[in-house]
């Protein structure tokens, strides 16, 4: 597959060299010109994938900082190259991170660069890691997504570029092991290093959420008390840094980082190459331009807060003294509780309410008989025509203890409790889901970031519209009679991950799956190690005819009890097949990677595919059938959780 590439620049002489440096780096590389950013802007649809950007910034007819801000937007993962023939010092808080290079161009140095953007390794083994998505490159070097088969967790992997020199390789471990002492609650970890390939690496969280600077370059806006408590954590992992000793950067607005649940994460901006910062004072500046573009306008603010930016603005502060001040401000702008009523006044109020109520009695009485014959006409027709079919709700969560486990073929251990869905996700259960994201009308809050853009942004199931006509009036769809209360399927991964981001869960990777599907003691079939026909398949024992076994459709998902993991999890051997977390090369083609389905399912015709250690790694995530589902997972318990 070819890499796409966009170059926006407003001489072609310098775009047409350009485009010669580039495919000589990337043979089989698509190269696309336009000379304006509005241009650039037009072009950007035309592209479902893009994996690099060179631009200008300054033009004589448009705007580069909303060109840059649509592409950082639309492809937050494109490698980002600015050439120029101007001083970029007032574009500093747009352009932190990007890569930049000044004309007359080092076209030595922009061919290397360009291989690393282009070239990829997903797919690789950097022991123990499987390497995945080529992500932005970060201030270390080249990043990947990747899975770590070891402890069974996904993770970011940093790697040197692949022209570093020695040294520049004896540097960047030397960061990569201070990095990884300076651990705190709000800074990204760094867990280990190692090098394969000759190109030594580092493994850190996975964390890919929107930068304060990715979000101030899109318009985005935040209320003053979540600027208040980024004020406080990004002062506190200060001193913290600057309490044990750990030389560090400035902490600028691409380091800070915003979830949508409102976690705030920094950058590791620890560098021994740094002098040691003097605990006490410490200059924020970088933070505030960042924060005055993401706050709404200044005549709506708390004046304390505007005090406090100005403090921030002004140079180096008494850090001890900013964050008390922001912990502070962060509690007073915190939402009102309501004041409790006292219990005379609701004595005096009921009394008011029955001698207003008496008073009205009798015009009660007079329009009685018409509502009610209104009221009951009215809800048999939305009973009919309008309200969602009845349906059971099936939320109990199970807890699946950390520790020793078997996956596959040998043992693992599981360095986590987790909590994972008793049934099978449901219609009903997914209805909900629908019903919210029609109300908001996108499905921003719950995407996946590998979503593609042309992905149907209400998640309906393929044949959605059929499918529920044929629940509510209980007509048979595809010779079976659907219920609410039946496991949701037609929905591909993209719609399972959306899914459970709303509910507040996650989809499990393949290792919670196993365990929870077999124990302990790693049992073959949720039952024990003897296959039977206990669950809702069509298998037959090893050696009998396929055919002898009748097939079967899908089922509540609460009616196969015999169908139940040593924990208690149903449906694990039966039903509907399921989406994890995990990606792998597919089994078919190495170069894509594909989503490991797991469990078997209604139509599964061998015993050999009902075994729980079976997976399923040839089918890409945007993948819709009929015998897929899914299940979710959270690290923490639910209300019906048992105890």
């Amino acid at each position: 597959m070819s890499a796409n590439v966009l170059i926006v620049q407003p001489d072609p002489v310098v775009a047409q060299r350009l485009g010669k440096l580039i495919l000589d780096a990337t043979a089989d590389a698509s190269v696309g010109f336009v000379q304006s950013p509005q241009e650039g802007i037009d072009a950007l649809d035309q592209y479902a994938d893009l994996d690099l950007f060179v631009c200008e910034l300054y033009y004589t007819t448009g705007n580069g900082l909303a060109l840059l801000s649509a592409v950082r937007a639309k492809f937050r993962s494109a490698r980002v190259i600015i050439v120029t023939n101007y001083n970029l010092h007032y574009f500093g808080d747009h352009i932190q991170s990007l890569t930049v290079f000044p004309l007359p161009l080092d076209e030595a140095l922009f061919i290397s660069t360009c291989q690393d953007a282009l070239v990829t390794l997903e797919g690789h083994q950097f022991p123990p890691f499987l390497l995945g998505k080529k992500q932005p490159p970060d201030r270390w070097g080249d990043c990947y997504a990747a899975y770590d088969t070891g402890v069974k967790r996904d993770v970011f992997i940093t790697m040197t570029h692949a022209w570093n020199s020695a040294a520049e390789a004896a540097q960047f471990r030397n960061f990569a092991t201070s990095m990884a002492r300076a651990s705190h609650p709000n800074v990204q970890a760094v867990y280990q290093g190692g090098e394969c390939e000759g190109r030594h690496f580092f493994a850190r969280e996975k964390w890919d959420m929107p930068s304060l600077a990715e979000m101030a370059t899109a318009g985005q806006q935040i209320d003053p008390r979540m600027v208040a408590r980024i004020i406080h954590t990004v002062g506190s992992v200060i001193i913290f840094w600057d309490s044990h000793q750990f030389p560090h950067t400035a902490v600028g607005p691409a380091d800070v980082s915003l979830s949508l649940q409102g976690v705030i994460k920094i950058a590791n901006c620890v560098n021994p190459t740094q002098p040691v910062t003097p605990p006490g004072l410490t200059d924020l500046r970088m933070l505030a331009p960042a924060l005055d573009t993401l706050l709404p306008p200044s005549e709506e603010l708390p004046e304390r807060l505007t005090s406090l930016l100005s403090v921030i603005r002004s140079g180096p502060v008494p850090l001890a003294k900013v964050v008390s001040e922001a912990q502070t401000l962060d509690t007073d702008l915190a939402p009102e509780r309501e004041i409790a009523v006292t219990e005379e006044h609701q004595i005096a109020q009921q009394e008011i309410e029955k001698e207003r109520r008496k008073q009205q009695i009798i015009q009660y009485l007079t329009f009685g008989v018409f509502t009610l014959i209104v009221v009951g006409a009215g809800y048999f027709i939305y009973d009919q025509f309008f309200a969602d079919p009845p349906s059971h709700s099936f939320n109990e969560m199970v807890e699946i203890p950390a520790g020793n486990y078997i996956y596959q073929d040998g043992s693992a251990t599981m360095d986590h409790t987790f909590y994972i869905d008793k049934y099978e996700v449901t219609w009903g259960q997914y209805l909900k889901f629908l019903h919210a994201v029609a109300k908001a009308k996108t499905d921003v809050p719950w995407r996946h970031s590998s979503q593609k853009p042309d992905k149907d942004i209400y998640h309906q199931p393929q044949d959605w519209d059929n499918i529920f006509k044929c629940i509510r009036y209980q007509k048979p769809y595809n010779k079976e009679l659907l219920t609410l209360d039946d496991p949701v399927f037609n929905i591909d991964w993209y719609d399972a991950q959306a899914y459970a981001k709303w509910a507040g869960k996650r989809l499990p990777n393949e290792n919670e799956w196993e365990k929870a599907a077999r124990g302990a003691q790693g049992y073959l079939f949720p039952w024990g190690n003897t296959f039977e026909m206990k669950a809702n398949n069509s298998a037959v024992k090893a050696g009998m005819d396929i055919y002898s076994q009748p097939a079967h459709f899908h089922m509540i998902v609460d009616q196969m009890p015999e169908d139940k993991s040593p924990y208690g999890v149903y449906g694990m051997a039966g039903n509907v097949s399921e989406w994890t977390d995990t990606m792998v090369p597919s089994s078919k083609i190495s170069a894509v990677m594909v989503a490991v389905i797991r469990g078997a399912n209604f139509k599964t015709n061998s015993e050999g595919r009902v075994i729980l250690t079976h997976r399923t790694t040839d089918l890409v995530p945007g993948t819709r059938d009929f015998w897929i589902g899914f299940r979710c997972v959270s690290d923490k318990p639910s209300p019906e959780t048992p105890k």
